[in-house]
């Protein structure tokens, strides 16, 4: 009954969009005799005004938009530009005030005015919000963006005896309530510039940004249920933020050179240092969490550039920033002796610097050299800090950790015209990355010497080529190749900082800390050494005056070769197929395919670090030393669209046009163990002791999107819009059954979230009056 209920809301909206466009066709025709000339010495002005009106609340559909609500929302757009520089007008003043989207929460406003060649000013505002979902349910009470979550009086405890979060009482699932989850961003501009004389300007800008609202966030409580540890209550974290960047620019031009100075300054504050929420097992204490802290950066910038001839110019700049945070501490009881300090008096000092030369003096050849340097020294000092476990059960001291980093770049570059037909490429680039710490807090369990950082170095090697043919006056070609080469130098010994200890059995691993808290041997994809091969090419087509076809692909192969555990290799290939067919001078269909497919596979043993050869406890399954198990991720994606337009009908006065667009993506992991149990002399994918292998659910979503517009002009100034919008996403991620009441762990409250799955039907109206 709903799907037939559907097709009747989707049939009846056609239609009226139909409607509307017939009664716009029935409408008189007026020529248009202006000249046009005169549209380009006079600007054309427009107000543009109407409504839309969604079907059905959606996050997700509206998550940008400001379409997240049903109903109806208005349509208000205009640009009205003006001055005695323009038309007849012996002066040079400018200045325009625009808006767009201004029923819509991505609403924005603008207004400017300048001399030409003397000086500018302007002001903005912006907004966007960012719908994360209207599914979310929880008992605690408090408002979206503040910082205090309360239960119910009547609420009590959650039992501590197992099923725990799965086994509420009445009275305290009646406390669930829904409630949007959202944030807002609110920009305010301003900007100046003056023109001192003909080598000199400065100019100054200024934003300001206001961030409210929250994101889903999990907090911990301080007390456990039934002895197994803290549990997880997820709750909006606040993101009460303002922002003000300031940029002063001053500028100066010669013949032959230009040069820039300039200070950036971003300030940002939190109005709120912490957030507190109250437990809801072991006691109804409050417990606190820390928000972000507020932190301000200084930078000073010098860039420039000079052509040594019309053929070679160096170009190159250099900066200098520092940013400091020094909030003072959040109290917390679970702190076992006095911090070391009152505040972390964070440091870190970033320089940049650049430069490239270009060089084109031999014909048909063009030269490039450049070189880049940023180094972000962290000198935040490193302090032990002593507290208990959230759990109350072992007590922690870990040191803060203040990482820095260095990077060097080199990249040269060659472009040869081999003929008028044909040009090849050749690209070769160096980086070279080094990681430290600047001190490194001691104690018993991080002596002196000790390194904090297990990728130590790494150096990245890559060389690549494209040659590119225009095969005939209808035929372009293009067909490149990449090698990369990146070797990272590791300390497998390398302590770091807030890693739990991982069982008290002998071994190597079992320090708290060592390798990250990985086994040794497991590298990080994303810094372990790997060779990389890279292929792509695409042809474009003009078959004839009407059809067009360009064809495109690529394919990445990525080998970590030096990886005991972690991921072992990887590959990714896309393709893509764009076609157009002009029927007609006024219209014409496209149809485009985009396809993309990755997949990486991985290793790593099964056990936790520090756990023996025999089964932890009576109940478990015993797994022989050195156990391994396999993993593969895979991703498929593919977008097929349909796209048409038609103008010059009824007197060239109405415009149709459509797209319709079809994606399907897909995601599956599967994992196989190595090895047989004693007890089972097989693998255990199915025992719910383990069931830690085998192949989960897909991961699936499928987006159907339909739009229809149609535009009548009434007469040379006014015109009217109809446009109709169908979307539905179909999607299921097992990632949300865990949130489902009676599916959470036992020791997780539910929130009932929902994967996104939606159908909604928007039908907009528009009239536009067009001014000089």
């Amino acid at each position: 009954m709903k799907t037939n209920n559907r097709k009747m809301k989707i049939r009846t909206l056609t239609l009226a969009v139909e409607a509307a466009l017939l009664a716009m066709c029935a409408m008189p025709v007026q020529a248009d005799d202006e000249a046009e000339a005169l549209a380009l010495k006079t600007p054309t002005n427009f107000v543009e005004i109407g409504a839309t009106n969604t079907s059905r609340s959606a996050a997700k559909f509206g998550e940008y938009t400001g379409l997240n609500k049903s109903g109806v929302n208005a349509i208000g757009n205009f640009s009205v530009r003006g001055g005695n520089a323009y038309g007849d007008g012996t002066g040079a003043t400018r200045w325009s005030i625009t808006g767009s989207d201004l029923g819509l929460t991505s609403r924005s406003l603008d207004a400017s005015v300048s001399n030409q060649g003397q000086w500018s000013l302007s002001i903005g505002y912006d907004e966007l919000r960012h719908n994360f979902t209207d599914s979310y349910q929880t008992p605690y009470q408090g408002s979206v963006g503040g910082n205090s979550f309360v239960l119910p009086a009547t609420f009590g405890l959650v039992s501590n005896a197992s099923p725990g979060t799965n086994s509420l009482t009445a009275n305290q699932l009646a406390a669930f309530h829904t409630v949007d989850i959202g944030t807002s961003r609110k920009n305010t501009s301003f900007s100046a510039g003056y023109i001192l004389n003909s080598q000199w300007d400065i100019k100054f800008d200024f934003n300001h940004l206001d961030q409210s609202g929250a994101k889903l966030m999990a907090f911990a409580t301080d007390t456990s249920l039934g002895g197994n540890g803290e549990k997880i209550a997820i709750l909006p974290n606040p993101t009460n933020y303002k922002t003000d960047t300031i940029n002063l620019a001053l500028n100066w031009a010669g013949e032959k050179a230009h040069l820039t100075g300039a200070y950036f300054g971003s300030f940002f504050r939190d109005d709120y240092s912490s957030v507190s929420f109250q437990n809801f097992v072991g006691s109804n204490a409050i417990d606190t969490l820390t928000t972000p802290p507020s932190n301000d950066f200084h930078q000073l910038n010098l860039s420039g550039g000079y052509a040594f001839s019309g053929k070679t110019k160096l170009t190159g700049g250099l900066s200098y920033g520092r940013n400091t945070q020094n909030d003072s501490f959040v109290s917390s009881p679970l702190t076992v002796t006095a911090v070391p300090r009152s505040s972390l008096n964070g440091l870190v000092v970033t320089t940049h610097g650049d430069l490239k030369l270009t060089d084109q003096s031999i014909k048909g050849l063009a030269l490039s050299a450049g070189l880049k340097y940023d180094e972000r020294d962290n000198r935040t000092p490193s302090n032990i800090y002593d507290f208990n476990a959230i759990d109350g059960g072992n007590r922690a001291t870990y040191p803060n950790t203040p990482l820095s980093n260095r990077k060097i770049q080199l990249e040269l570059a060659g472009d040869y015209r081999l003929d008028k037909k044909q040009h090849i490429r050749l690209a070769y680039n160096h980086e070279d990355v080094k990681r430290w710490c600047n001190q490194y807090a001691v104690n018993a369990g991080y002596p002196a010497g000790t390194n904090c950082v297990v990728a130590t170095a790494s150096r990245d090697d890559k060389l690549g080529v494209t040659y590119k043919l225009k095969a005939s006056d209808d035929v372009d070609m293009n067909v490149g190749y990449s090698y990369s080469d990146r070797r990272t130098d590791s300390d497998q010994n390398a302590i770091a900082a807030f890693i739990s200890v991982r069982g008290s059995a002998g071994g190597a691993g079992t320090i708290k800390g060592i390798n990250a808290g990985d086994y040794v041997g497991f590298y990080p994809y994303f810094d372990a050494t790997r060779r990389e091969h890279l292929v792509k090419a695409g042809v474009n087509w003009q078959a004839n005056e009407k059809l067009s076809l360009s064809l495109g692909g690529r394919y990445t192969h990525d080998d970590y070769y030096d990886s005991t555990y972690g991921v072992q290799k990887g590959n990714t290939w896309s393709l893509n197929l764009d076609s157009t067919y002009s029927y007609s001078e006024n219209g014409s269909v496209s149809a485009y395919l985009t396809q993309q497919h990755r997949v990486r596979d991985m290793t790593n043993l099964q056990r936790g670090l520090g756990q023996g050869n025999s089964a932890a406890s009576g109940t478990a399954i015993a797994i022989p030393a050195g156990a391994s198990w396999n993993n593969t991720l895979q991703d498929n994606d593919v977008t097929l669209g349909l796209g048409a337009k038609q103008a010059g009908l009824f007197g060239t006065k109405l415009e149709l046009a459509g797209d319709l667009t079809y994606t399907q993506s897909k995601s599956s992991y599967n994992t196989q163990l190595n090895y047989a149990t004693a007890t089972t002399g097989g693998v255990v994918c199915s025992d719910p002791r383990i069931f830690s292998c085998g192949l989960l659910p897909d991961i699936k979503s499928k987006t159907i999107q339909l739009k229809l517009t149609g535009t009548y002009q009434l007469d040379k100034s006014s015109k009217i819009a109809v446009g109709y919008i169908f979307q539905q996403l179909n999607s299921s991620d097992f990632f949300y059954n865990t949130y489902q009441y009676g599916s959470t762990p036992i020791g997780v409250l539910p929130t009932n979230q929902q994967s996104g799955s939606y159908s909604v039907n928007v039908v907009a109206v528009s009239y536009s009056y067009t001014f000089k």
